[in-house]
C-alpha cells in the first residue's frame, strides 16, 4: 500500500466510524493533518470541519498487515508563552 492508497483507505475509515455516529462527511470534507512512513509502518492524523472537536487516529501495521483506528475528543486547549512554562521538577 503506498502512501496515497493509506490516504484514500484511511478516509474512508473515518468516513465509516463518523457516519456510526450520526456525522456525515464526504472524503473531500477530510485533512490528512500528519501522516509518517517509518519501518513499512504508516500513521496519520486527520481532521475536517464535519469531525467538529474529533479526530481520528489511523495506523497501518506493515507486518499484521492490520488497519488500527482511534477517535478522539479534544477536551481542552490552552495557549501558552513558552515563557509561562514552568520547567521546574513539581
Amino acid at each position: 500500500m503506498n502512501s496515497y492508497e493509506f490516504e484514500k483507505a484511511a478516509k474512508n475509515v473515518v468516513i465509516d466510524m463518523l457516519a456510526k455516529r450520526g456525522i456525515d462527511a464526504k472524503i473531500e470534507d477530510l485533512n490528512l493533518v500528519w501522516f509518517t512512513h517509518l519501518l513499512g509502518n504508516k500513521k496519520c492524523m486527520i481532521w475536517g470541519e464535519p469531525m467538529a472537536n474529533l479526530y481520528a487516529e489511523i495506523t497501518y501495521a506493515r507486518d499484521s498487515k492490520m488497519v488500527y483506528a482511534d477517535l478522539y475528543q479534544k477536551l481542552d486547549h490552552r495557549d501558552i508563552h513558552d515563557w509561562d512554562l514552568n520547567f521546574e521538577a513539581i
